[in-house]
């Protein structure tokens, strides 16, 4: 039986680079791990797609400490993608089609970041959200990057021990 040994990291396709990283980046606070160029080759041979070109920015996810066990600097990193070669289609899928993804990220404050993101005219589904006791207290809300996929911040409860730096 294949037993997994940790996640490494998490890719998103978009469809412009720069724009990306700076949502990611200077609105959500991701530190950039590394910036890299794929060709042909290797790339190619492991997508089954010829001719590949793509740039990417790892992008540096903290550890939520005392919840699972993670190697400095990064718990693992979140990764943008676009492929230069072949240009692939943009989509913008609702949250329940399948396949669709969504990614969490924890935050110290909930509505302050909310509200913060919310006067830089970032696309919420609704305002946050809390989940009744019974249910796990859940503060939570989700938004769209710049092309569309959803992400989701919860707020990190009290025995999270450094949830954020």
């Amino acid at each position: 039986m294949a037993r997994m040994a940790g996640l490494n990291h998490f890719a998103i396709m978009v469809s412009d680079l720069e724009r990306s990283r700076h949502f990611y980046c200077d609105q959500l606070g991701l530190p950039i791990a590394e910036f890299a160029e794929h060709r042909d080759g290797p790339i190619s041979d492991c997508m089954a797609v010829p001719h590949v070109f793509m740039k990417e920015y790892r992008l540096g996810v903290p550890a939520i400490l005392g919840y699972g066990e993670a190697k400095a600097p990064f718990a693992l990193t979140f990764d943008i993608i676009q492929w230069t070669s072949p240009v692939g289609e943009v989509k913008r899928p609702t949250i329940n089609d399948v396949p669709s993804a969504h990614v969490c990220f924890t935050v110290r404050d909930l509505a302050a970041t909310y509200n913060d993101l919310k006067g830089k005219g970032v696309d919420f589904l609704s305002p946050p959200v809390r989940f009744p006791e019974e249910e796990g207290s859940w503060h939570v809300v989700f938004l769209r990057d710049p092309d569309g996929f959803v992400i989701e911040l919860l707020e990190a409860k009290a025995d999270w021990v450094g949830v954020v730096p």
